[in-house]
This record gives structure tokens, sequence and C-alpha cells, in this order.
């Protein structure tokens, strides 16, 4: 169904202004010098419009045409036929394998009257647009925003073309990207200047020429290859950023209707006009590929004034299929640009069902989220829409067409430099590979000459360029986007395809220029100053699509290799192609980075970007984070603002130094996503182990230890509670509860098995000095044995100076009778508090010590009950 205007459009007088000459000196049709007389009142005139018809010769241009006649039949004689750009370029392969002359010979017969210049009417230079394109049109088109160096215009700014009898002006405009959109080289010496102010400017040059008599016209419209990048529905305003709302709020008054272009968005809606009140005008973007034909009627009154006819107002929807027995069968201008659609198609047919490859399952660009886009029932990407082109989202099929490039100059058939990265401009891929059988293809699967060259048709040349680690990180950062000015562009950030060797992290919260947060290249961490061979379409290389970067690298040389050819080549090299879902870069970042990093208190880890947004992608259920040899997992959730993300609590082994913590971000289902990523921390992490948590025995006594530096754990970050406290760590515990004093080294050593290389050394020979311990009969310290519970009686006791204490009368325990060895020391610890023995009222006195009962010893010495050392020998 069309798309309606839902209220009644309000009137407002019509602007006057002007057409006419070009800056080029090239002449709209002659008007002579008298003024156009009024036109009597209830006259109409209809405006048809399309934008980014892209050469689709072959799949919609027969519904295209079916749909203007017949519409352009019903409103009568004042009618015309307009595009706002990007009539050719980026095309089918029906159009392309003829140099898009088939296109404009079909919007010749439809009668198109005039055209704004797109940035791809520049795909092949300013050149071939002067000496064949534009020759070849039989329809002016226009920019009054693109200027040589010297101030003169490079484009004809606006003409006025006759609807039946009502002359209207079209003022035309090109997206101030379109350096950054085409190759650099093909607009060399052109400047492309503000579209708004530009237009403004046209439109008060054409007011003083109606004014002196030198041209005439009714109404005034303006063709903007710019516009919003979201749609919306009928009648509302999408929203835009600054420029689009400048289209909108402030483009001249004199101009009673705008069309947009370039964003493929669709959207009708009316504005209020700027300085009147309660006067509107029509704003319309048709979506692109001939979806829509857009169409504005205007009526005047008996004062002039030109209304908006609400229900010759809206976007006309075009149907997949001209319906059979469709009136436009017998229109001539249907019949003219149908036998040119279908002429067209037999030429590219022929070549374009040549096999070239085949794939195992759909490869395509990613599908946003949206109207008939989402997962299905087995957890898989799907969508509804013909083509996916989410530029701020890789791609299984960017990342595919960066491998081929890499491939391609890693052929012994290549002399040059082999590149080791592959990098693909998301706006360079124009159509899908599906598995799905269709035209000439014999079975499922086959991907033929013309689906091939359909992805990537602009027919770019390949060229390496040498690149620093840091200009690649550049490059990285250069995703989110900024224009030569300084300024924020339509598309905001474009996710580049990479070659399945690199991986990195980024955090979009940091400041500009600072977001990629590490970078690996075959595994092994990006070195800022290497260099590294990179290969990209000479678009790219050249600065296209703002990645400016590229420029500042040495060595740039043309290949001579054609990314279609390369494309195709490694498609034959690789049959059963499968779609790759792994992620090439992945969000990663700390949301509480005051956390101190511990079992009690994690970091929070958010990972962002984990899923594939390409059709068959599996949804990620768990995202998992490795750091420290430990791996922590939780799920990966869509949130309130649709985005997936997975808020991971990680905990670093105690005594993790400030700075960059590598870590490695993989998920489940395993797509073969495996970012080796960087956490910065800005505290080390204090001392804790991971295998003690508030439920441990003894857990607050052994954080002690920690906190005071009395136990570091082992180096895999575990304090192993329930093993035995060997001799050499038990006389370190005391060692450094006394201050690790200064240990002067003895003339010879106390104990046979125990030397200067000895782990604790230090500790074992103050403890020997202090009189702590006095090892075996036999002279050994046997240094790693587990130390008793009577032996650790004995330690601490002797520790705290061998008080003066009776000797016990009774058992201090069941298993402790008076006058077994160490009864004394038992006894005194426990009545000092320092032990209570087990329930059963024995104390297991030659079982070994475990570490928590140990840390609980401790603790009650030194907190509860301020022991401190004494040496027995002062």
């Amino acid at each position: 169904m069309p798309l309606l205007l839902s209220s009644i459009l309000p009137t407002r007088v019509v602007r006057a202004a002007a057409a006419g000459l070009t800056g080029l000196g090239l002449v709209v049709a002659p008007l002579g010098a008298v003024a156009h007389a009024d036109q009597p009142a209830g006259t109409t005139v209809t405006l048809f419009n399309v934008n980014d018809f892209h050469g689709r010769i072959a799949s919609s241009a027969k519904p295209l045409a079916c749909t203007l006649t017949t519409q352009r039949a019903a409103a009568g004689p004042n009618a015309v036929f307009l595009s706002a750009g990007d009539n050719i370029g980026a095309s089918e392969f029906a159009s392309y394998i003829q140099d898009d002359n088939p296109t404009i010979d079909y919007l010749n017969a439809l009668g198109l009257k005039a055209s704004a210049l797109g940035n791809h009417e520049y795909d092949k230079g300013q050149k071939d647009l002067a000496e064949r394109v534009e020759p070849r049109a039989d329809f002016t088109y226009l920019a009054a925003n693109i200027f040589h160096a010297d101030g003169t215009r490079a484009a004809t700014p606006y003409t006025v073309v006759d609807a039946g009898g009502v002359k209207v002006a079209v003022v035309g405009a090109d997206t101030q990207e379109t350096p950054a959109l085409t190759s650099p080289a093909g607009t060399a010496g052109l400047e492309f200047r503000d579209p708004v102010a530009s237009v403004n400017d046209a439109i008060t040059e054409l007011d003083a020429k109606k004014t002196a008599g030198e041209v005439d016209y009714d109404v005034v419209v303006v063709e903007y290859h710019e516009g919003s990048s979201s749609s919306s529905a009928a009648g509302t305003r999408p929203q835009g950023a600054d420029l689009f709302n400048r289209i909108v709020d402030s483009t001249s008054a004199e101009a009673d209707v705008i069309f947009n272009g370039h964003t493929h968005q669709s959207y009708s809606f009316m504005a209020p006009v700027p300085g009147q009140a309660g006067e509107t005008r029509p704003i319309m973007q048709t979506g692109s590929y001939g979806a829509n034909l857009g169409q504005v009627t205007l009526t005047v009154d008996a004062q002039g004034d030109w209304d908006a006819v609400a229900d010759g107002t809206r976007l006309v929807a075009v149907p997949k299929e001209v319906p059979a027995g469709a009136a436009c069968l017998t229109d001539p201008v249907y019949q003219a640009a149908a036998t040119i659609s279908d002429d067209a198609k037999v030429v590219g047919d022929r070549e374009a069902a040549k096999p070239v490859g085949s794939i195992t399952a759909d490869v395509t660009t990613a599908f946003a989220p949206g109207a008939g886009t989402g997962y299905d029932a087995n957890g898989t990407w799907r969508s509804t829409g013909a083509r996916g082109d989410d530029r701020a989202s890789t791609s299984a099929l960017s990342n595919a067409l960066a491998d081929s490039m890499v491939w391609a100059t890693n052929q012994d058939s290549y002399s040059g430099s082999k590149a080791t990265i592959g990098v693909m401009n998301p706006g360079g891929v124009r159509a899908e590979l599906l598995y799905g059988r269709s035209g000439a293809e014999t079975a499922d699967g086959v991907v033929t000459f013309g689906e091939a060259n359909n992805v990537v048709p602009f027919v770019n040349n390949l060229s390496t360029v040498d690149l620093t680690g840091a200009q690649f990180t550049k490059v990285l950062e250069q995703q989110w986007q900024r224009d030569a000015q300084g300024n924020t562009p339509t598309r905001p950030y474009l996710a580049l395809g990479l070659s399945k060797n690199v991986q990195y992290s980024f955090d979009a919260s940091r400041p500009e220029g600072q977001r990629i947060t590490s970078v690996t290249i075959d595994g092994k961490p990006l070195d800022p100053k290497a260099t590294y061979t990179v290969v990209a379409a000479s678009f790219l290389t050249a600065g296209g699509d703002n990645f400016r970067a590229f420029t500042e690298g040495a060595n740039m040389t043309d290949t001579g290799l054609v990314d279609r050819d390369a494309w195709m080549g490694y498609l034959a090299a690789n049959p059963a192609l499968a779609p790759d879902f792994s992620q090439r870069g992945a969000g990663v970042s700390v949301v509480d980075p005051a956390a101190k990093g511990t079992g009690a208190e994690p970091l929070t880890v958010h990972v962002t970007k984990l899923e594939s947004r390409s059709l068959g992608a599996p949804r990620i259920d768990t995202v998992t984070v490795t750091a420290g040899g430990q791996t922590f997992s939780a799920p990966y959730v869509q949130g309130a603002d649709g985005t997936w993300a997975a808020d991971v609590k990680v905990s670093l082994p105690g005594g993790t130094p400030a700075g960059a913590v590598p870590i490695t971000v993989t998920a489940t289902p395993d797509t073969g996503t495996s970012i080796p990523a960087t956490i910065t921390i800005d505290h080390a992490v204090p001392m804790w182990f991971r295998d003690v948590t508030p439920q441990t025995r003894f857990a607050k006594e052994i954080q002690w230890m920690v906190d005071t530096g009395i136990s570091t754990g082992y180096p895999d970050g575990t304090f192993r509670p329930v093993q035995p406290v060997t001799r050499d760590a038990m006389a370190a515990y005391l060692y450094r509860m006394a201050d690790s004093p200064t240990v002067t080294p003895p003339r010879a050593q106390p104990f046979t098995d125990v030397t200067p290389q000895t782990e604790h050394y230090d500790a074992i020979i103050w403890a020997y000095q202090q009189g702590i311990t006095r090892g075996w009969p036999d002279g050994t310290f046997r240094p790693t044995l587990p130390i008793e519970r009577n032996a650790m009686a004995s330690f601490v006791y002797r520790y705290a100076g061998s008080p003066k204490v009776a000797a016990p009368t009774t058992a201090p325990f069941s298993d402790v009778p008076v006058g077994s060895p160490f009864a004394t020391e038992i006894a005194w610890a426990k009545q000092e508090g320092i032990t209570n023995g087990f329930p059963d009222g024995s104390y297991h006195p030659t079982a070994p010590m475990n570490r928590d009962a140990t840390a609980a010893f401790l603790h009650r010495m030194q907190v509860d009950k301020a022991i401190t050392f004494r040496s027995e020998q002062g």
C-alpha cells in the first residue's frame, strides 16, 4: 500500500525563485525576458521523484516504470519526473557491465528532466561524468555546492523544466561527503561546499533573475543528495543530525518542496517553513533502488497560494513485479523503458550466469535490528529484508572481502609486496551472497559472476601501503568518523571489514582518538613502531570514507589488481566457502574502575559487539573473560536500549599491579571469536586468594595475613587453606610478623639441609638465631616437611619469648597428657586463647598444621592477644 500523509496540508504562499543559466555556460531552455503569466486558480502540478536508483536496470526498472507511467497518467498533463541523485554507480551487473549506459537510456526514456548529482555519479571521476555521462543524459545534472578551486562553479546549480503548463525551478546539491565517498583522485580540484548555504545562495540568484525578468517559474524544488540517517512513518519527521535539521529548518523559505537522497531512508512529512508562521512544505525521501516513487501534488488558489494536496503527496510503493494486465503495458513510454531493461538484462545475464564459486550458507552484510529482523526460534539471526547494509556493524561478507585482498597479494602470480592485513570499507559492499538457487543457477550455493560482481561493483584497484602499528591503530580509530573539516558525517561510525588475523578491543566511552585499547596481528600484540603492509581498495588508501590515516603511510603502490577479480579468484580458490561469524573487534571496558578486583569485590568488565548480524549467525548466550589464568562468564543479554552486552565479574590475582592487564574474550556458542584485549586498572589489586571466599573457614584471619603481608600465597593466586604449612613457611610467617628484621649471615650454616639458596633462608636463620627453632637432633631443619601442631605451639611460644608459665598439672587436652612433648607450650597456647583444640576436647598434636588454622593461630596471637615478638636471647 502507498504511504499517505495523514492530515490535510495547509496552504502557503508560493515563493519566488528563478532558474536559468549555469556558471558553466550550460543553458536551460530559453525563456526570454517575458514574465510568465499567473496560473489560473485550481491549476495543479505533480512532481514525481526517485533517489538512489543505483542502476537497478534488471530488478526494479520495469515495476518503477509501470508505477511512474500509471501515476503520471492519473496526475494529468502538469507533471514532471525528477531525481535526487545516485542514478548510477553501485549498480546491478546488467548495468555495470555496460558502464551504466542502459540506466541512463532508461531514465531518458522515462522523461527524467533533472537530477541532483550524487556521490556515485563521480565513481569514475569528473572527466567521465563530463564527457560521457552528462552528454548521454537527456536530463540536467545539478549541484549548486560544487566549485573549482578558483571559486567558479563546477556543476550546473539549477534549471527550469516544464511540467506541462507549469514551470518548475529545480536546484540541486550533492553531499559534502563526496570526496570521502569516491576515489579522491576522481574529485581532485573540486570543492564541495555546505549544501544548505549553497542552495540558499542559488535560490537568491534565481530570485534576482526572476525579478529582472530573465527567467520565470511557478514553484521551486530542491533536490538534496543528503538526508536523515533514519526512516519514519508517513507524516512523521525522522530523527536527524545537524545537517538534516538544517536542510529541513534552514533551507530558503522560497523552496516549495524538498526532496532528499543519499541515506537510502524512507520518509514523507510536512515541515514548517522558516520565518512563515503556520506555513509548511513537503520533505521526502523514497528509500532506494526504486522501492518507492515519490509524489508531491501542488495546487494554486485565486490568491496565487500553492497548497500541497494531501492525497497527492505520498510515497507510492513500487511492486516487485509488473502486475498482469496492468494499464502500463500499452503505454509507449513504459514499453520503451521496458525494452531497454530487457535488452540490458539479456546482455548482463549472458555474462552473469557463469559460475565462479560456491558457498555453504548465506554470506551477507550486517542486518540492523528492526522490522522483520531478529532471532528465530533456533536462535539464528534472520531478516525479511532484501539487504542488510548496517555499516556500523562488521559482517561475514566484508571480512571475507578483506581476506580476499590479502589472498590476492600472496599469490605467486603477484610480484609486489605481500600484504599482511586486509581492510574493506563497508560502503563498498553492495549486495548479498545468498545460498538459495536463483536465476540461471543450477543448484543451491552456486555463486555466479553476476552475484559476485554485485557484491563489489565499483571495480576499484587494490593498493598496498606500509603503515606503522601506530598508523594502523589510527585507521581503526577513524571508524568513529570525522570529515576533513572535523564534522561528524551522516554515518558517524563505519565498521571496517578486516582480515581474520586482526583482532582488537575498544572502549567507545574513552576520548576520541584513544578508543582502541589493544590490537593483535597473527596473535601477537601490535608493535606501534613496526611496519605492516596493508591492502585495501584504492578508494580507501587514498583516504576515502574519511580514513585519512592511510595517506600517512609509505610505499603506496597500485597493485594492478582489481577488487572484483581478487574476490572472484578467492571464491574460486575456496569452494564451499562458509560464512565466518567471528568478530574482529569487541567493546571491552571496566565499568567500576574503583572496585578492588578481588574475589569479594571483583571488577565488572562490560563486553559488547560480540554478536554478528550477518544472516545465519547464532545468538551469543555467554561471554567468557580469561584473566590471570582463570575464566569468568556472564550471560550476553539485550538491554532496554536494544544493545547486547555482558557484564562479567572478573577477579584478578592478588598483587596485580596498576596498569594494563591482558585478558581474552570469547563467546558461546563458539563462532571463532577470540579477542585478546587489555583492561586498565589505576590501582594494584590487593592481595587475596581465589580459593578463599567469605564462607571459607578462618577467611577473616587469612585475609589478615594477606593484608599484613604475612602470606603471599602461591603464584597461581591460591592460598590452599586446608593444605599443611611447611616448616620453612612457618618460619617465614613469624619472621614477617616480626617486621622482617635484618639477618646477619652465620659463619657456619646451622642446618645441613639449609643453604643460602633455600627458599625462606633468611627467615629460617632468623628463627634459629632467635631460638624459635632448634631443628632436629640430626642437624637438619627439614624445611618442606609439614609442621605438626605441637611444633607449631612450640614455635609461637618461643616467638613470644618463652614466657614463664607453670607446667600443666592436668592434661590441657585429652590427647596431650602431662609431661608429653610440648605439653607446656600447648597449655600456654590454650591459656592465651591462641588455640581451643577440637570440639571433642582433643588437640591432635602430631597432625599437620593446616594453613587456615595457622592463620587463626597467628591472628589470635597478634591481634586478639597483642602478643608480639620477644627474643629468647634478650
